[in-house]
């Protein structure tokens, strides 16, 4: 064999072994991740259920998100007694559905055409509220800035039809009784 055939051999054996040493930690970091991820969400959860016998009320429904600072945001539903929760690691939220005026998702774009600083401003009648989401630069077209976004967006999705719903059920059973 030639001098040019070894190199590329060494290369390709090199190229393999890189790629296994990827896979294997790949693997390791990802599984890691999910168990951060799922650590958090139950300590929100629980937090959220003394919450929940404190105010004697049901979440049906909850959504856990994650922002890229590794800190949680659960979004609850109490569609009986039209509450919403939002329970981070050092605060608790609860408000009717009635007391929401909006929910909107905002992200910032650098001069670099980068995205950061994406939140969620959730205003109600005494206050503005505002959820960070992604606080990091991160490139349009990664994926983890476009779910990140797009958690974002679910999130106020989410509020405003609920809420929304509420308020028009509310006007319903009002004009129903008029």
């Amino acid at each position: 064999m030639n001098l040019l055939q070894y190199v590329l051999l060494a290369f390709l054996v090199l190229l393999t072994l890189f790629n296994l040493y990827a896979l294997t930690f790949g693997r390791k970091k990802k599984k890691q991740a999910v168990a951060k991820f799922k650590q958090t969400l139950a300590e929100l959860e629980n937090k959220t259920f003394k919450e929940m016998k404190k105010r004697q009320l049901f979440f049906s429904e909850k959504h856990g998100y994650i922002n890229d600072l590794n800190e949680g945001i659960l979004l609850t539903f109490d569609h009986e007694k039209k509450k919403v929760g939002i329970t981070l690691k050092d605060a608790f939220y609860l408000f009717n559905f009635a007391d929401v005026l909006g929910c909107t998702a905002k992200h910032d774009t650098l001069d670099s055409g980068k995205w950061t600083n994406i939140i969620v401003e959730l205003e109600t009648k005494e206050q503005v509220i505002t959820l960070l989401f992604g606080s990091r630069s991160w490139k349009p077209n990664s994926s983890l800035a476009k779910f990140i976004l797009d958690d974002s967006k679910e999130f106020s999705n989410l509020v405003n039809t609920y809420c929304r719903e509420g308020q028009a059920s509310e006007i319903l059973e009002t004009k129903e009784k008029s």
